[in-house]
């Protein structure tokens, strides 16, 4: 309720500001492969590992295509320039498809789901939004750790047997050239990988605000989240516990070409067995760091230190990297103890927009993560919402190898998609620190703790994609996917093979590939 309260005065205060012509670019939502020149600008203003973003003009033309429900478009007197406009749009998941398992029989799958989206925009608001229900039963709808198959991954919970819904509510404020609000109920992301080690959008929806502070070649950026653990009884909403989190993430632009950006985040749970803590004010502080505040406080929150980097060749090639931090002591590390405290996880990547050939493109990604971390004592302090984690969906003590290559010809899109993962899940009782929802306190000793330790599952994941477009500009693509995969360890092997064709709303990212 407080999260609300800031939302409301920061309303009142923007709506009487000039706030110039802008627009939200969910650019994690659109395809990120088909957009990718938008990533690749070497410009000191252009900061593409901040998404969404908010572009600094809105040109209030709305196309004049067909699948627009309803438009209004209200001109100055002059009639040279829309000042206001409106518009609804249709949205869609609508599919059919099989999943085939060794040795057992065909299943059948679906998902059917129709619904609306809209924007508004004037000189002083942008606001877009969307809703659309839909019945789902796939194959590979889960919890990001693939235990509670009544989730849906992005979405959470059911509303109640196959039905989910995806909604979704931007709004952004720009008094100046140097200030921009962004908040509602969304999702954010920081880096330039197909995953990200900071935060990503795997997780469902969460309300936020975010304050980017943009001058010369800097962002600064703080974001205030409102996430839920529901790890009690995932199936009942009403024992879920709120827990907040307070983001810092500095990009400089040092070069054209080269970004440095510094991360910082803190979670804290809202209320414990002695305090309602609520939205803790000390942590509204935008240039603090957050370790002396917590330990100031006398608290253990949970404080994660990042750093992510990325050079952009030229317009067509980039590499990139991450570093994440939970915790930390070097003298650890020189005394090869292989410490549980040591948790910090490293990307590294490249991607190609003209790989070898025009309308080709290329992305190769490295990522491994220590054991136990983004957990913690408390599920409620852990870095993860409504069961799934918000940085990469297998959550720790993993290694994985990811590969992206995909070709557009006369809007024909084909693309492959193949992932190799290896990760340690537990044993008995004992936390071997793949599940960050479990408790790090369940950890069999101190010392001797190896990336992958545990029962080793590998997983190959094979995506063959298809797309085309039906109704391009309001992102809606006549889809048809072949998904292969196989994990196995020392007890089992499985394979499955899932086919399905549909057409779909290009609004949302789900990570289906683990």
């Amino acid at each position: 309720m407080k999260l609300n309260k800031i939302f409301i005065v920061l309303i009142l205060i923007t709506s009487h500001c000039v706030l110039g012509q802008i627009t939200i670019d969910n650019m994690h939502y659109r395809h990120r492969i088909q957009n990718s020149a938008d990533y690749m600008l070497d410009q000191q203003h252009v900061h593409s590992g901040v998404l969404p973003t908010v572009s600094q003009t809105f040109q209030l033309h709305f196309p004049k295509e067909k699948g627009q429900i309803f438009e209004y478009k209200q001109a100055k007197k002059s009639g040279d320039e829309i000042n206001l406009g409106l518009r609804f749009y249709p949205l869609a998941d609508i599919g059919l498809g099989t999943e085939i398992q060794k040795n057992k029989t065909d299943y059948f799958k679906y998902s059917a789901g129709l619904g609306a989206g809209f924007d508004f925009a004037s000189h002083k608001i942008f606001i877009t939004g969307k809703l659309m229900p839909y019945m789902n039963e796939v194959g590979y709808a889960s919890d990001s750790i693939r235990q509670h198959y009544a989730m849906d991954l992005g979405t959470t919970r059911s509303i109640f047997g196959d039905l989910f819904q995806r909604n979704e509510l931007l709004m952004a404020y720009r008094p100046n050239k140097f200030f921009t609000f962004l908040g509602g109920y969304g999702k954010n992301f920081f880096g330039e990988g197909y995953r990200s080690l900071l935060l990503s959008d795997n997780a469902s929806n969460y309300p936020f605000l975010k304050i980017e502070t943009s001058f010369s070649s800097i962002k600064y950026v703080n974001l205030y989240t409102v996430w839920n653990d529901n790890s009690i009884n995932p199936s009942n909403k009403n024992l879920d516990r709120t827990k907040f989190s307070s983001i810092h993430y500095l990009s400089w632009n040092v070069t054209r070409e080269f970004n440095l950006s510094v991360f910082e985040s803190v979670v804290w749970q809202a209320k414990d067995t002695i305090t309602n803590r609520g939205f803790d004010i000390n942590y509204l502080n935008p240039v603090v760091f957050y370790r002396p505040v917590e330990y100031g406080m006398g608290s253990a929150d949970n404080v994660l230190l990042g750093l992510n980097m990325s050079y952009k060749i030229n317009k067509n090639h980039c590499i990139y990297s991450q570093v994440i931090i939970d915790e930390f002591l070097l003298s650890k590390i020189k005394d090869d103890s292989k410490w549980w405290g040591n948790k910090w996880g490293v990307q590294f990547g490249y991607k190609s927009n003209k790989f070898l050939i025009d309308d080709l493109y290329f992305q190769s990604e490295f990522n491994v993560v220590r054991p136990f971390t983004y957990s913690h004592k408390y599920s409620t302090q852990n870095y993860g919402h409504l069961n799934a984690s918000v940085t990469h969906p297998i959550g720790a003590n993993f290694y994985e190898v990811l590969n992206i290559l995909s070709y557009a010809k006369n809007n024909h899109r084909f693309t492959n998609k193949i992932t190799f993962a290896a990760f340690g899940v537990d044993t008995d009782s004992i936390n071997n620190g793949q599940n960050i929802f479990n408790s790090y306190s369940d950890r069999k000793d101190d010392f001797g703790h190896l990336i992958m330790q545990g029962l080793r599952t590998n997983v190959l994941n094979e995506q063959l994609i298809y797309e085309f477009p039906i109704w391009e500009k309001i992102n809606l693509y006549l889809n048809v996917t072949y998904n292969y995969r196989m994990q196995y360890n020392s007890s089992q092997i499985t394979h499955n093979h899932f086919i399905m064709v549909g057409v779909k709303s290009r609004f949302w990212n789900v990570y289906n590939d683990i």
